[in-house]
């Protein structure tokens, strides 16, 4: 007897897990700084990410849908499920093995794959923009960071009080708008893989309360703790860094994990100490993971 599986049916759930995982991991890049300061506790923390996860994803989110339809045009249920299951098991897989991966990366490299090796016509230069954003947006957090964190550090105040309450309020708010644009594009490019409907629109909040209540302990002590102790100003730095340019990508559509930004302006505002050393082992790790997952996921489209 042959079971019929009910693809739309499926789609639902495999969205949730996707958001699930994704919003917990995103939390690192989210409210690490704001925790591993001590600004707030994770519970806190975990609630102010899941407002603006969710609130980036129902303003900005149907934006991802003409993302999906440039990289693969009149996608079925089956390839959205296939590219979603295929995201998952890498980043399950990389999480195994602490070699941290970009989900959105997965998805496009899966896509673009499958529309090489089924010759599906695919937008070859908004592919090229993608790939070029990948590129330049972390290379121009770490630049920015680098520069712009000697010039906040040289700054004097007389009231070095008013200071630190000034850098806390504004790490929360940071913290909040970062949760947001990173709702506006990773979160909603799941959501939109999946058809952004009502149905899986509902799952992926389902998938952001659990992942930001239950999910991301280990992952926000990675970017907090595990480089160096950041100063708020250098929290500050590195979270208007990231949600400038992940919210420029969601302008124009285009896929950019805000992991990425935010990895790459501790990176620069590291490499600005000149008389602190910092570790540049998590790092490399996660340029290893940017260039693993884009690659791996593709040839599994490929070979699909």
């Amino acid at each position: 007897m042959t079971v019929k599986v009910n693809l739309d049916t499926v789609i639902v759930p495999v969205v949730f897990l996707a958001v699930t995982l994704v919003a917990g991991n995103n939390l690192s890049a989210c409210v690490g700084p704001i925790v591993g300061a001590r600004i707030l506790t994770r519970q806190t923390a975990g609630l102010l990410a899941m407002v603006g996860f969710t609130t980036g994803l129902l303003l900005q989110g149907s934006g991802m849908t003409h993302t999906v339809a440039l990289l693969l045009p009149d996608a079925t249920a089956q390839l959205e499920t296939e590219a979603l299951l295929v995201a998952i098991a890498i980043f399950i897989i990389a999480y195994m093995v602490r070699v941290p991966v970009s989900f959105s990366m997965s998805i496009v490299g899966f896509l673009a794959g499958l529309s090489v090796t089924r010759g599906i016509t695919t937008d070859l230069a908004f592919m090229a923009e993608v790939v070029v954003m990948w590129v330049v947006a972390p290379a121009i957090a770490a630049l920015l960071a680098f520069y712009l964190t000697p010039v906040i550090y040289r700054r004097k105040t007389k009231d070095i009080w008013k200071r630190i309450r000034f850098y806390k309020g504004l790490l929360i708010v940071l913290s909040f708008t970062t949760a947001y644009v990173s709702g506006a594009n990773t979160l909603s490019l799941i959501v939109a893989t999946g058809g952004f409907q009502a149905a899986t629109l509902i799952a992926g909040i389902i998938g952001i309360i659990v992942g930001s209540l239950f999910l991301g302990e280990g992952v926000i002590r990675r970017i907090s703790q595990e480089s160096y102790m950041m100063r708020y100003s250098n929290a500050v730095n590195t979270l208007a860094v990231s949600t400038v340019l992940v919210e420029i990508a969601a302008i124009l559509h285009l896929p950019l994990s805000a992991t990425q930004t935010t990895s790459a302006s501790v990176f620069g505002t590291g490499l600005s100490y000149k008389t602190k050393l910092m570790s540049l082992k998590p790092f490399l790790t996660i340029v290893l993971g940017w260039i693993i997952a884009p690659i791996l996921s593709f040839t599994i489209g490929l070979l699909l």
